[in-house]
């Protein structure tokens, strides 16, 4: 069977979407927050020469002098022109044999001298007087070296056990994993976490909450004979709070057990928390909502972000004919091409956020009025339909950015609500979570409410329709623990 082979050329017409660089670059901005598009602003005044930052917008005034510089200076001619020049390669000549690291070295952060200090070769640098939190492995690291009588390998070790301790204060790591990468066995790597376990905080390097809770009973002098037993035999009764089932399996009197109770809770499930590594941040909102003479103002918080322009000397450098080769000529082109397209994209992601914020505004106006309990149910494409834009636009504008308003500073996305049936009108579910908290706040501690009375009380008192599932889904997103679990008989 003979085969044919052939080559033939044919032309198709299809259509795809592809995005220039440009496109990406105002995408990525309108994912960023204030201080991540300060960031990116900063860096990209370092690689671009031509990106300057206009300290403040000129005034009238200032307009007039430069328009009146302007014509002088063509009155001038070439040899004022010339005249001016040679100072600016002085000044710059100037500039480059100045010794900068002294500067620096009597500078604050901010560029001013120190207020109360004369100026003086003797004073220490800026960066003198800053400090470092000490971490939970610093401060186990300073135990271990004055530590004495441990070898070289024991202090190896030591240090594997310490950098395997998580933020809790829990070893991650099984003494079997750290014996075999230490080439040692499993009895001497025993031997230094029992030295470790000796260390401030008092529980550290525990393998588990058990050893953490027998560790400290021992230091605190309470391990006795029925804080043991507790601990060691009735762990899960003990978070669930099960003191008579405690009481009776021990065979021992209910008051001995929470006599028993009232030492065991002194102990800290966590020892590592108080050298927690993570640092608490505050928010920079990156807009602010008030109400001015009856009417809702909207404000970027432009405060951290420079106010960008092309710098007027590259500008007219690249108008120059004469004097630069080509590749410099157009290097100068495509920079000034690129921060003008940046400019243009910052400028439009500040309407595009202020547009979507004004859109919440108009949804959410009773949130605004009234408070959170007053949250309507919304979702990004009622705000899409309303500003004329894809959802996937405000998905990104609403992320990770933060507005404050009169009850405080919330996250763009918290608007964004699932509704909950509510008779005639649907409710948003974050209003409902508000009043899950209001019910479990005003409970009485001996006697906390039950998921299933939640769902009760939302029904009879605010007319909202729940499943018992779903107030326990919202509880566990709040971080509030079960009914079992909140009560408090001591």
């Amino acid at each position: 069977m003979a085969i044919n082979l052939s080559q033939n050329l044919r032309l198709t017409q299809s259509q795809q979407l592809v995005l220039t660089p440009q496109l990406q670059q105002a995408i990525k901005l309108l994912q960023l927050n204030q201080l991540e598009l300060a960031a990116m602003v900063s860096q990209e005044m370092e690689i671009n020469p031509v990106l300057e930052e206009e300290l403040e917008p000129p005034s009238e005034l200032e307009t007039e002098a430069e328009t009146e510089a302007e014509a002088e200076k063509e009155a001038l001619g070439e040899q004022s022109t010339t005249e001016a020049h040679e100072q600016q390669r002085e000044n710059r000549d100037a500039l480059r044999e100045m010794d900068w690291s002294q500067y620096c070295d009597n500078r604050g952060i901010t560029g001013s001298s120190r207020s109360g200090y004369n100026s003086s070769d003797d004073l220490p640098a800026w960066d003198y007087n800053l400090s470092k939190t000490t971490t939970l492995a610093d401060h186990l690291l300073w135990q271990l070296q004055m530590t004495p009588q441990l070898s070289k390998l024991d202090r190896h070790i030591g240090e594997i056990i310490i950098y395997n301790i998580n933020d809790d204060g829990y070893l991650d790591m099984a003494v079997e994993d750290i014996a075999r990468e230490c080439v040692v066995s499993v009895s001497e790597v025993e031997s230094i976490l029992s030295k470790i376990q000796q260390f401030d905080p008092v529980g550290i390097a525990s393998r588990n909450l058990k050893e953490c809770i027998l560790l400290q009973m021992h230091y605190l002098g309470i391990d006795d004979e029925l804080n043991t037993a507790i601990v060691n035999d009735h762990l899960n009764l003990l978070q669930n709070k099960n003191y008579k089932k405690i009481a009776r399996l021990l065979k021992v009197d209910e008051n001995l057990v929470l006599e028993a109770m009232r030492s065991i809770l002194t102990i800290d499930p966590k020892p590592g928390r108080q050298y927690g590594g993570s640092t608490t941040q505050a928010i920079t909102p990156d807009l602010y909502v008030f109400k001015h003479e009856g009417d809702w103002i909207i404000v970027l918080n432009e405060e951290r972000t420079p106010r960008l322009s092309v710098s007027r000397y590259y500008r007219d450098l690249a108008d120059q004919q004469k004097g630069f080769n080509s590749m410099t000529r157009n290097y100068l082109i495509e920079k000034i091409r690129s921060a003008q397209w940046l400019i243009k994209s910052i400028e439009q992601r500040q309407k595009t956020i202020k547009k979507v914020m004004k859109s919440i505004l108009h949804f959410q106006q009773d949130f605004f009025n009234k408070g959170v309990h007053h949250l309507h149910p919304l979702i990004l494409r009622d705000v899409a339909d309303d500003i004329g834009m894809h959802e996937s636009t405000v998905s990104r504008v609403t992320q990770n950015k933060y507005v404050q308003t009169p009850h405080g500073i919330f996250e763009l996305k918290y608007f964004f609500n699932s509704s909950i049936s509510r008779g005639d009108n649907d409710i948003a579910s974050e209003s409902v979570k508000q009043k899950i908290i209001e019910i479990i706040a005003n409970e009485s501690p001996s006697k906390p409410v039950s998921d299933k009375t939640i769902v009760k009380m939302l029904q009879e008192e605010h007319g909202i329709t729940i499943a018992r599932r779903t107030v326990a889904k919202y509880r566990d997103m709040l971080g509030i623990l079960s009914s079992s679990r909140r009560k408090k008989l001591i």
